[in-house]
């Protein structure tokens, strides 16, 4: 409250106020009636008296400081219909709906030209921005680490997590809610599916007979492909020993490969001489050669060599490996 001081003046004087005081100037802060009788050479006397009254400041409560998230309205409300009013922002109306950041005050004056004032700070905090990136596909065994970001957030993932990543290697769709400073949330989510490798099957490692055809298919039609033989084509026919290996990478970019050991096993070199004639009595022996392999002659026999001495046609076939 204001206080306000009663002056009697006529210094020198005595002086009995109607509280008890009985100095020259007294100082009031409450309603009431006040007599003062002022007495000079302790002979004269006078007396006067004032009505005070103490009328109660405008009560202005704008509310705590507070924080709210971008965009969220606000209104404040100076109250006491009928004063006039001056905000800090020059607003002259009793509310405001503030947009920015800052202190805001309002000073009131009532009808009588008493006046107060109140001030708050209000904070709009920017809502997280959560990008966890584009639906994504995955070969199966790769993963992939999904980070909301806005370090020092708080993190609520669809799985249950509660840390700014978290590594996904399964095919879902995946979501996170972001919230700053315990008050803005925003939300994102990604879809993640798991793609199975190509499958690839070149078969046993083979052994066949030099020039004899073979063909190695890598399958996966419409996929591309890369052999350890720089060539590019879904299927290859080797001719000569080795290991081929194949590289094939599907339409979403996973890849697979498998290897297969091809040995092209030289024909045996078989002679046993040019037709012969003995006179009876003579023999002679027939050799396959090709030590190692085996044998089947046209007498039944099964070893490298035969003795013969009798006239006829003999063969030999002989298989190595």
């Amino acid at each position: 409250s204001d206080l306000i001081t009663l002056d009697a003046a006529n210094i020198g004087a005595t002086y009995l106020w109607s509280t008890g005081a009985n100095s020259q100037t007294i100082t009031v802060n409450t309603t009431g009636n006040y007599a003062i009788t002022v007495t000079n050479s302790v002979i004269c006397s006078a007396t006067d008296n004032i009505n005070i009254t103490i009328i109660p400041l405008p009560v202005v409560n704008l509310g705590n400081d507070t924080s709210l998230c971008s965009g969220q309205p606000i209104t404040l409300n100076a109250g006491n219909a009928g004063s006039t009013f001056l905000w800090s922002n020059n607003a002259i109306t009793q509310t405001i709906s503030p947009t920015t950041s800052g202190v805001y005050s309002v000073t009131i004056t009532n009808s009588i030209g008493c006046l107060n004032e109140d001030s708050i700070q209000i904070t709009f905090i920017p809502y997280p921005v959560v990008n966890l990136g584009n639906d994504t596909s995955l070969c199966i065994g790769q993963s992939l680490i999904l980070d909301a970001e806005n370090i020092g957030s708080t993190y609520l993932w669809s799985m249950g997590a509660s840390s700014q990543t978290i590594t996904v290697n399964t095919t879902g769709n995946y979501a996170v809610t972001v919230t700053n400073s315990g008050i803005c949330s925003a939300t994102d989510n990604i879809s993640i599916t798991i793609v199975p490798l190509p499958v690839i099957n070149l078969g046993n490692d083979t052994s066949l007979c030099s020039g004899q055809p073979i063909t190695l298919n890598a399958g996966n039609s419409g996929s591309t492909f890369l052999w350890n033989n720089n060539s590019i084509d879904q299927t290859i026919s080797p001719t000569t020993s080795g290991v081929y290996s194949v590289t094939v990478t599907n339409s979403t970019g996973c890849a697979n490969e498998d290897s297969m050991q091809i040995t092209f096993i030289p024909y045996p070199v078989v002679n046993i001489g040019n037709d012969t004639s003995l006179c009876i009595g003579q023999s002679l022996t027939l050799n396959a050669t090709n030590i190692g392999s085996t044998y089947l002659w046209s007498t039944g026999a099964s070893s490298q060599t035969i003795t013969v001495n009798t006239t006829g046609n003999y063969a030999v076939t002989v298989t190595n490996s």
